[in-house]
């Protein structure tokens, strides 16, 4: 994992989307698309489920830190 990524880099890239309903991981990389690699390699390890929340995220992603 990518160790200088955070909780709060990927909530900046991904917080607003949860608004509109469920997600899937790829729905998640797609939103990352301008994300640097680091981040979206990161999300490319979520598991391929549907994500509803941001927290989910977090769950499915516990060593990445909230902040450096």
């Amino acid at each position: 994992m990518a160790d200088d990524v955070t909780r709060m880099e990927i909530a900046d890239h991904l917080s607003a989307l949860f608004a509109n309903g469920g997600l899937s991981r790829s729905d998640l990389l797609i939103a990352a698309a301008g994300a640097r690699p680091e981040l979206r390699e990161v999300l490319a390890q979520l598991p391929d489920r549907r994500y509803t929340e941001l927290r989910q995220v977090w769950e499915d992603l516990p060593a990445i830190p909230v902040g450096l």
